[in-house]
């Protein structure tokens, strides 16, 4: 009796087996694709939402060089928009929204309580624009004002100078 068994198949068995790995490649390769779909409400969440009013950045940039704005507010709150940018080295957040209509009747006034509560008692003035500084212990900044109807915001981890922050402001257009 000979060691070596040999194998054999039937035609029946090779299109059988053929049919199962068509069948598997098959179901892998869709099970592939629909793992990578997103479902619409993950398509919702991930889409890029923009202003619908006017902004301002500084002058010779645009807002995809700055890497997009990003709504901040709830979906529930008026919106509000940010961007990350650069004073020299140092990075800044900048926030806007639209004028608050319960400040439309005493904008200053209403700037300057506002700036009150974030501890930015510190004035400057940028061309025509009163800006309101502050500095906490730990060395943030906080710079709030207004622009073209918009209630501005910009935030800083370090302190900078007035004259740079004040350049900056003068930038937004």
């Amino acid at each position: 009796m000979s060691l070596k068994k040999r194998f054999t198949f039937s035609k029946k068995t090779v299109v059988i087996a053929s049919v199962i790995a068509v069948v598997l490649l098959a179901g892998i390769t869709i099970a592939i694709v629909i793992s990578q779909q997103k479902s619409p409400i993950e398509e919702a969440a991930n889409a890029v939402e923009k202003p619908q009013f006017s902004t301002v950045v500084p002058k010779g940039t645009s807002i995809d060089k700055l890497g997009g704005w990003s709504r901040i507010s709830p979906p529930s709150a008026d919106p509000v928009f940010a961007y990350n940018d650069k004073i020299g080295t140092q990075p800044i957040n900048i926030s806007e929204q639209a004028l608050p209509a319960s400040f439309k009747d005493d904008v200053d006034n209403q700037v300057a309580e506002l700036a009150k509560k974030f501890s930015a008692t510190n004035q400057l003035t940028a061309g025509n624009t009163t800006v309101y500084f502050g500095t906490s212990s730990k060395g943030p900044q906080s710079v709030i004002f207004t622009k073209n109807n918009l209630l501005i915001l910009i935030k800083s981890q370090q302190i900078i100078e007035d004259k740079d922050w004040l350049k900056y402001i003068e930038s937004l257009s």
